[in-house]
């Protein structure tokens, strides 16, 4: 009994052990983990909203970056779709009056002394990098520090053009202390997103690079990237990073890389998804896999990124589809261990650029072809070793019957898309860069002119926010800037616009937009309508939600049968975020100069708070005791109540201060000490404004005693 059961648990194994090492030929295991990663990375849907709102934000601030003299793209991994924890912004910037030319017969296409031209050098230098010669003289004085001269020629050196530029970072108000040189990137840290930034401050060519132009012939004979993809490619032109080879001692300051961010961009844009995920589940792998070895990590997910572009070009006849998914990844697994063995891994525009041969070289080298080869050894078993792509197969190894769909209606439902749209979306309200009013002008002139443009449903959505979160800043850039000796016929005439635009982003924009009309009645003595908007705000609180604590059966019964749009003007209400720019209530500027000293650009105030304090300071304006006393007691029940879903942990140290705030205006200083003395016990913290709770304190101890 025993001896028959030993042997049919060993058949079980054996079988098993089977399946996995030949599951890339398994259509069902492929279609599951495309079913899960599309979880993990994003449906087609998803990616694409991801993309085209970075689009949007694109267009809409770049005449505020060109009137600043740069021009900025994000580009990295954030940009192509991907919203993994360790996705990085990854943002590029340069002067658009900086030409960089590839041969001299290009220079005659600028105008001198309008463009500063620089030629590209590419004589006695590893492939793919260059030297910048140059052509005349210059103009900005930042770029003119970083020259050399080499044989009485002037060379933009690009040690000293990083050096510059992280020095300017260091000093820029707005980051943390965290800045540092990271490749060809300053890195800083932005704890308002939660995310680090890699700055990379370039000069770019609208040429594209001689030793490139190989590259567009194999194209056209391997038929990918299609025609119209390769034309976009060429059109948009490529960067030079300032990255030397480090292959070579002597003259090593002044190399530069030639980037191909923006046709990486294009290209990854044009994959369908089934090679988007394959390219995902690569740098998952290699993130969960092969850089936790103990060897140190040199392979890179730019690497991976590389891989999946020759495959796809050179497997024409390969299919990818979601039944063929791990075959595709298997395929990308296999030319990742032949590079590896041969040390050589060629650049996809310059293949005579070996991106291996300063990282993976000698010991380096063949301890990671021993790691690689081990898990080719366990076949395409040895997916089962990343625990995200783990449990998707482990759900359909164990679960035979189990049949997947990959059609994208039954791998998520429209709840999920919402969600996507709504964070995308949200997350542009840091990107509105207008600080004057001719860069404001030009933002809502340029928001005018896409909508005659031919937009997708979510491009246009976002258009339409870009506009409802643009007129509230102007209004009260308007207001900030109405001077002490300007006539009351001005002065009125100013306040007039200024709550005239606020008005039309309330009628037009989202909840929130009430909360901040409130502030602006208030900002300017008028009570009453302040709150009747707090009013109208408190009534449809309910039926808002925050983004983080969405409730998906609630959502989707309250925005049955409505439109996207219409289910956008009712998008969740995360917190009302306060610009240093501008003064919104006299009672929060202590806080905001606090932040402003410490390096922080915005105060940040969940939306029930600021408007439990709208209530108390209109209330309190108004003579009316007993409703001001009412409001500081809800804000109070709030604060020790709340399980986080209107007030998170992050935010409670800025709630804290609001409700010390607001009795100490009311005349309770005993109630306000105890209240500022809970803000200074809060952590996390997400605002630096310490300095501003121990000064209330001082007043506080002084007004106590003197009354």
């Amino acid at each position: 009994m025993e001896a028959d059961l030993e042997k049919e648990l060993e058949a079980q194994k054996n079988e098993l052990l089977e399946i996995n090492a030949e599951m890339h030929r398994n259509p069902r295991l492929s279609e599951a983990v495309y079913v899960g990663m599309c979880r993990e990375l994003g449906t087609p849907t998803e990616v694409r909203i991801r993309r085209e709102v970075e689009d949007i934000d694109e267009v809409v601030n770049k005449s505020a970056c060109i009137m600043r003299g740069f021009c900025r793209m994000m580009s990295g991994s954030y940009r192509e779709g991907f919203r993994l924890k360790t996705s990085d912004w990854d943002i590029m910037l340069w002067f658009p009056d900086h030409k960089v030319i590839c041969d001299h017969s290009q220079i005659s296409l600028y105008r001198i002394p309008q463009h500063t031209v620089i030629l590209m050098e590419c004589e006695d230098l590893p492939p793919g990098f260059s030297r910048l010669k140059l052509m005349t003289p210059l103009i900005n004085q930042i770029i003119n520090s970083c020259t050399v001269k080499i044989n009485n020629e002037s060379y933009v050196s690009s040690r000293s053009f990083i050096a510059v530029w992280l020095d300017f970072k260091q000093n820029k108000s707005g980051f943390t202390e965290s800045d540092k040189e990271h490749g060809p990137c300053v890195t800083v840290y932005d704890k308002h997103i939660e995310k680090n930034i890699d700055y990379v401050y370039c000069f770019q060519s609208h040429h594209w690079p001689n030793g490139a132009t190989p590259w567009i012939q194999r194209c056209q004979l391997k038929k990918w990237p299609p025609d119209y993809v390769l034309y976009s490619i060429t059109n948009a032109g490529f960067h030079v990073v300032p990255k030397g080879s480090s292959l070579l001692n002597l003259g090593n300051d002044c190399e530069w890389r030639i980037s191909f961010s923006r046709a990486e961009q294009i290209l990854v844009s044009s994959m369908n998804h089934c090679q988007f995920l394959c390219y995902g589940m690569l740098k998952i792998y290699l993130k969960e896999v092969i850089n936790t070895n103990e060897n140190e990590a040199c392979l890179c997910s730019y690497f991976m990124k590389t891989i999946v572009f020759w495959v796809i070009q050179n497997h024409k006849h390969l299919a990818w589809v979601p039944e063929n998914l791990l075959e595709c990844l298997w395929i990308c697994f296999k030319l990742l261990l032949s590079l590896v063995n041969r040390g050589e891994c060629p650049n996809f525009f310059i293949p005579q650029n070996n991106m291996f041969r300063a990282k993976v070289v000698g010991h380096t080298q063949s301890a990671l072809f021993d790691q690689l080869f081990g898990l080719y050894c366990m076949g395409s078993s040895c997916l089962l070793a990343s625990p995200t792509i783990r449990k998707y197969l482990h759900k359909a190894i164990l679960n035979k019957p189990l049949t997947f769909k990959t059609d994208e209606g039954s791998v998520v439902n429209g709840f999920r898309f919402d969600m996507c749209l709504f964070y995308e979306v949200g997350m542009r309200h840091y990107a509105i860069s207008a600080k004057t009013f001719k860069e404001f002008i030009n933002l809502l002139n340029t928001i005018e002119e896409m909508q005659s443009y031919e937009l997708s449903s979510f491009q246009i959505l976002n258009v339409h926010h870009f506009l409802c979160k643009s007129l509230p800043k102007l209004s009260w850039f308007l207001l900030g800037h109405m001077e002490g000796n300007m006539s009351n016929r001005k002065r009125a005439y100013i306040l007039g616009k200024s709550l005239n635009m606020m008005r039309r982003a309330t009628k037009i924009g989202c909840g929130s937009q009430v909360l901040s009309l409130a502030m602006l009645y208030y900002r300017t003595c008028n009570y009453e309508q302040s709150l009747q908007c707090c009013r109208k705000a408190k009534d449809i609180m309910p039926k808002i939600w925050y983004l983080e604590r969405v409730n998906e059966e609630i959502y989707m019964s309250a925005m049955a049968g409505l439109s996207l749009g219409d289910r956008m003007k009712k998008y969740p209400i995360k917190k009302i975020v306060l610009h240093h720019h501008f003064v919104y209530i006299d009672e929060l500027a202590l806080e905001q100069q606090a932040c402003k000293e410490n390096a922080e650009y915005l105060l940040q105030i969940p939306s029930l708070v600021m408007l439990h304090m709208l209530f108390v300071l209109n209330n309190h304006s108004l003579g009316d005791t007993v409703r001001s006393q009412q409001s500081i007691q809800d804000l109070h029940t709030l604060l020790l109540d709340d399980d986080g879903t209107n007030v998170q942990k992050q935010y409670k140290d800025i709630s804290w201060q609001i409700l010390g705030i607001c009795q100490q205006t009311c005349g309770d200083y005993v109630g306000s000490l105890r209240s500022f003395k809970r803000s200074l016990q809060q952590t996390p913290r997400r605002h630096a404004i310490q300095k501003a709770t121990f000064l209330r304190i001082l007043i506080n101890v002084f007004q106590h005693n003197r009354f």
